[in-house]
């Protein structure tokens, strides 16, 4: 475990704290949970079985467990699927309860990409962490972003006081972007490991930047539309 990464498990901590914070609503339901099904407890256990996964790894790492280590690791194979899944069920309602409450149909396939600008980077950050396992440095840096790339949800939650709705989630995604940013910069003058945030920076970004045009595009409406129907 490098020196400067030591308290990591921390890190993730706080993340995860931003996280419930932002998603309170649903914590604060219990224990009746009204308004919620089965599918967004499902949902809500994966993820936090993947943050106590990111929490737990470096400490088996600093422990020199890492039989242990490369066995929650194997585990991850699993329970990354099982996050997809749920997380798009979880997309599926929220559409049908837009359909029920009369959304205009392009708003409400529009909307879908909120969940998707953090999926997909999470899977593909996710994908990138798996092929680097044998680079252990680059492997654990894509891990760690990871987690940033799942903060979008939560920060959107949280009342800024933003009126406009593109303003607002703009700002959650600058803000989540700004723990990469920062973790960038601290790489570029400390261990000079940068190459992972900075792509992972650019996943983000991307998927972040094109917000305010994109879901209203033919392109991103036909595929909602088409996931709406398939799944």
């Amino acid at each position: 475990m490098e020196i400067s990464y030591k308290y990591i498990s921390w890190f993730f901590i706080v993340l995860l704290a931003i996280t419930l914070f932002g998603f309170q609503r649903y914590f604060l339901s219990f224990p009746g949970f009204n308004g919620f099904t089965y599918v967004h407890h499902i949902h809500a256990i994966s993820l936090l079985l993947w943050f106590a996964m990111l929490f737990i790894q470096p400490v088996l790492i600093y422990a020199k467990k890492f039989g242990l280590h490369r066995f929650l690791g194997k585990l991850s194979y699993f329970l990354i699927p099982f996050i997809v899944f749920f997380t798009l069920m979880v997309m599926k309602i929220q559409y049908m309860k837009g359909v029920q409450e009369k959304w205009p149909e392009a708003f409400n396939l529009a909307f879908l990409y909120l969940p998707a600008a953090a999926l997909i980077p999470f899977v593909i950050l996710y994908i990138l962490a798996i092929i680097n396992r044998k680079k252990t440095k680059y492997h654990m840096r894509y891990m760690i972003a990871t987690a940033i790339a799942l903060l979008g949800p939560g920060i959107g939650r949280i009342n800024f006081g933003i009126q406009d709705m593109t303003h607002a989630i703009m700002f959650a995604f600058a803000l989540s972007d700004l723990f990469l940013i920062g973790l960038l910069v601290f790489e570029y003058f400390k261990n000079k490991i940068y190459k992972p945030y900075l792509i992972s920076l650019a996943i983000c970004l991307f998927f972040h930047g094109i917000y305010p045009f994109f879901p209203s595009t033919n392109i991103w409406q036909f595929l909602a539309s088409k996931f709406v129907v398939w799944f």
